[in-house]
């Protein structure tokens, strides 16, 4: 057995936020499988090909331990995010209660709703010749979004931001403003189960609360572990997506052209945007038994990263992995993870991406980044993202 491979990871930092992928060519290259003292102590995967087979093995890396898929791991005891933190079969049985809802053609009925609002939203600082893509277009385009899929009050969007943005900020600088977001995220999805067991109606929460696993109802605990899923999980990520994109197509107009004058390569470019800037860099697993990899022992109970930035990139799979070419064919990115715990909103993320790109290139075909405002990247380096993204372009 080799000597234990120990780095000095730590993806919350403002030095690795703004390179992270340095760090993973060096771990793929040097030592696939590493081990950091960061965070209480973890192992890394960084290859593809290692990441992918860990994945398809939850038998052995297992996301069944409520708080220790986040990296740093939240407060034990916590309520398991549903279907997130199972494993098979509870999670198929889980999963299969709402995968209806998330299927192509249900999300493609809110195509229409969401491009309309994509309008309004450009049109609204379209005038000014300055937005902030993050605050004025990506969140509350996805949160709008959320709110119809859900069928939430369309005048909750800003409070559901709020609490969101407190939850995954804080979850680094302020824990205890995290707590308090989640304890009011909590009781407003208490109260909206709750009006759907006394008036239920076609809606995904209405189908939860009338839904059975093994022959019973699902808990309270369980109804909220499935709420805060689904209003947290998927939120960061597409909001991420979006804005990532656009930071890059504001930094390659040719690119830009191209997509706004052939359309149709627009749902490949998403693909390759995705791999390139991957929303969820890294997800965290807990080892089952020990097992060995690339001649280093991970033991039983030990938490291990999977690292989706870095197989995205990694060069044994992907050409020339650190250029986005936008037609790229195969794209077998691994962005929603893979296996069982495939993103169950990766058609929902997809076409937020594809009208917010569509809507945004088709109104502002010319727009760069802010020179007199500062871009500001998230410091929760397990997401791929930022905090403020200005632009600016030709007033309208």
């Amino acid at each position: 057995m080799a000597e234990k491979r120990t780095v000095p990871f730590d993806h919350h930092t403002a030095e690795w936020v703004e390179d992270p992928y340095t760090v993973y060519r060096e771990l793929r290259d040097e030592c696939p499988v590493a081990f950091t003292e960061a965070h209480g102590g973890f192992w890394l995967l960084s290859r593809y090909q290692d990441v992918r087979e860990a994945l398809l093995d939850w038998q052995t890396f297992s996301s069944n331990h409520p708080g220790r898929v986040a990296i740093p791991h939240t407060r034990p005891g916590a309520h398991p995010g549903i279907p997130i933190e199972f494993d098979p079969p509870e999670h198929t049985r889980y999963r299969d209660l709402v995968s209806r809802y998330f299927s192509p053609s249900e999300v493609k009925k809110l195509e229409s709703q969401i491009t309309r609002f994509a309008d309004d939203l450009v049109a609204g600082f379209h005038r000014r010749g300055a937005c902030d893509i993050v605050r004025d277009y990506a969140a509350p385009l996805v949160a709008g979004t959320l709110a119809r899929f859900l069928a939430l009050p369309l005048e909750d969007v800003s409070l559901l931001d709020r609490w969101a943005d407190a939850i995954f900020a804080g979850r680094v600088d302020d824990p205890e403003g995290a707590a308090r977001a989640l304890e009011a995220l909590s009781s407003y999805i208490g109260e909206q189960l709750e009006g759907r067991k006394q008036r239920p109606g076609d809606d995904l929460f209405s189908a939860l609360v009338k839904a059975e696993v093994g022959g019973r109802r699902l808990t309270d605990r369980e109804l909220l572990g499935y709420g805060r899923t689904l209003l947290l999980a998927g939120r960061e990520a597409a909001i991420d997506g979006l804005a990532n994109s656009l930071w890059y197509l504001a930094q390659h107009p040719g690119k830009r052209w191209r997509l706004r004058g052939e359309p149709e390569l627009l749902p490949f470019a998403i693909e390759e945007l995705l791999r390139t800037m991957s929303p969820i860099q890294l997800l965290g697993r807990v080892a089952t038994r020990n097992v060995e990899l690339h001649g280093q022992t991970i033991c039983e109970g030990e938490s291990v990263a999977m690292i989706y930035g870095s197989g995205n990139r990694d060069e044994r799979v992907f050409t020339d992995p650190d250029r986005v070419v936008l037609d790229r064919k195969p794209n077998p990115h691994i962005a929603f993870g893979s296996a069982h715990h495939y993103c169950l909103g990766a058609h929902l993320a997809r076409l937020i991406m594809r009208v917010g790109i569509g809507t945004f290139l088709e109104a502002i075909p010319d727009f760069r980044l802010s020179q007199s405002e500062e871009i500001r990247r998230k410091l929760n380096g397990d997401a791929r993202g930022f905090v403020t993204l200005p632009v600016e372009f030709a007033r309208a």
